[in-house]
């Protein structure tokens, strides 16, 4: 039955999507996603303690046209798992949302499992790999039936009882696999590098990207500057961006406000409109005990930062 819903949303999709699109070679190709103008979009879970209605109505209140979908299972208003069993009712509620708050979907962002190192794309459980690809197969139904642009997921961990280098190797096998899923039904898909995860340098991330044909980055500098890594090794990463996180940060803190921070996003816009860049622009900021990303006011630093972006988008 939830193959036949996937396969239905698979085909009601493809009748509604744009005849060409632009990519970074600058070839149109028939049947893939309409290239856009970069757009501010913002991840619904920047607001945990509203439903997820709610939190897209304060989006809409903010002033910023775009949504990002939040599905971690047990900490987001969307669940992995309700997407895997009814992915076409699950679509469907976050449609009507989105329509409510007069909201346009940019990008779906899943994990597998409870946090990232549960079920991570680069499981060395064989049943949990296959359990996860399916898991996908749903996802991009679901991500291509609200209209998004492209799907971001978490690149892995590292096991410490296999080491770096495999668990990297895992990574690149996972994502491989998952790749043409989504290409198939005209979505980007990309990673996040982050802090704790298999690649937590830009000199990872960039392999990872580069060992994974058609793989993009989810670029989000605040992870990077808050590991240690210097803005020009970050800078390095912009030509392979496909999504953009921002939000402020410094070299102790992963998420920062406005008076402390020290990335300068008017010079960062600058480099990924220099690049080609034709993704959105996410504003991130979250309320979570992880890093400790709960002393800011996400309201008021959301607005702050989506000036700065709004003058620089122009």
């Amino acid at each position: 039955m939830v193959a036949k819903e996937i396969a239905s949303i698979e085909s009601a999709a493809r009748r509604s999507v744009c005849l060409t699109t632009r990519y970074d070679s600058g070839v149109t190709h028939p049947g893939k996603e309409c290239a856009v103008a970069i757009e501010l979009t913002c991840t619904s879970f920047s607001f945990p303690l509203l439903s997820f209605e709610t939190s897209l109505k304060a989006i809409a209140l903010l002033d910023i046209p775009r949504y990002d979908i939040g599905a971690h299972e047990g900490g987001s208003h969307i669940q992995p798992s309700e997407v895997e069993a009814q992915p076409g009712q699950v679509a469907d509620r976050i449609r009507r949302a989105g329509d409510a708050a007069g909201l346009t979907a940019s990008d779906f962002f899943p994990t597998f499992g409870h946090g990232f190192r549960d079920r991570p794309v680069n499981t060395p459980d064989g049943a949990k790999a296959t359990a996860n690809v399916a898991r996908f197969r749903a996802i991009v139904a679901c991500a291509k039936a609200v209209g998004a642009r492209g799907i971001t997921l978490l690149p892995g961990v590292t096991w410490h009882d296999i080491g770096h280098e495999r668990s990297f190797e895992l990574s690149a096998r996972g994502l491989r696999t998952l790749v043409p899923i989504a290409q198939d039904a005209g979505l980007r898909l990309s990673i996040e590098a982050h802090l704790e995860s298999v690649a937590d340098t830009p000199a990872l991330a960039a392999r990872l990207v580069d060992q994974v044909p058609g793989l993009g980055l989810t670029l989000d500098y605040s992870h990077f500057l808050a590991g240690g890594s210097d803005l020009a090794e970050i800078h390095r990463l912009v030509p392979l961006a496909r999504h953009f996180h921002a939000r402020q940060a410094n070299p102790a803190s992963l998420q920062a406000g406005s008076r402390d921070g020290t990335l300068n996003f008017t010079d960062i816009v600058g480099r990924l409109r220099a690049s080609g860049y034709s993704g959105d622009v996410c504003v991130e900021y979250t309320w979570q005990d992880w890093r400790d990303c709960w002393h800011q006011d996400v309201v008021s630093e959301s607005i702050l930062l989506r000036d700065i972006l709004r003058r620089t988008l122009v």
